[in-house]
């Protein structure tokens, strides 16, 4: 079967799909970063909870639609060191976009007082949790949330890193370079 020709632009289902994780990313990382603290109310955690599984499904599928469908290739102008660092942010984006939201996921499950507080999504959506600390004792509960929600924050915290990293990368292309680069990931032609 012949290969299609790669555009210089992503394809309006890969747009879509990575405008939509990074909203969720985004607005996570200024929640968790920004607002949370000892006082946060449970409905901002629940929705923190439900858009860090969200971006879960949104990163499995934005990565089922690159197997299918290439990305296009980088820009030209850009020098061998731009491109290997550019390809390295964006393996270590994927595997911390879909990582930080497992790791919050997994340090929910391990939380002691699960069982009183069902896991919904955006308050309509039965969902689960992991059930790998069903059969654990409190105390060994509690070690596990604590391990995994340093996990999870640290991650976090690398994750903001990355962010900054790519966002400032596609600024400088855009600007500095005057290369077309918002072109390449935003809709229409």
């Amino acid at each position: 079967m012949p290969q299609r020709p790669l555009s210089d632009r992503y394809s309006t289902v890969a747009v879509a799909l990575h405008w939509l994780v990074a909203i969720g990313i985004v607005y996570n990382l200024v929640e968790t970063l920004v607002f949370f603290d000892d006082n946060t109310p449970r409905s901002a955690i629940d929705l923190h909870k439900s858009v860090g599984i969200t971006v879960i499904g949104l990163v499995v599928m934005r990565i089922l639609w690159k197997i299918g469908n290439p990305a296009p290739k980088p820009m030209p102008s850009l020098k061998v060191w731009e491109r290997k660092l550019s390809v390295s942010t964006h393996h270590l984006l994927y595997l911390l976009m879909a990582f930080v939201p497992l790791a919050g996921w997994l340090h929910d499950s391990a939380w002691k007082g699960a069982a009183t507080h069902p896991l919904t999504l955006y308050g309509v959506i039965p969902w689960f949790r992991i059930p790998l600390f069903g059969g654990m004792n409190d105390a060994g509960k509690d070690w596990w949330h604590e391990t995994l929600g340093g996990v999870h924050e640290w991650s976090g915290k690398l994750l903001a890193i990355l962010v900054a990293l790519h966002i400032a990368g596609a600024l400088k292309h855009q600007f500095l370079d005057r290369q077309p680069q918002f072109r390449r990931m935003w809709f229409g032609k």
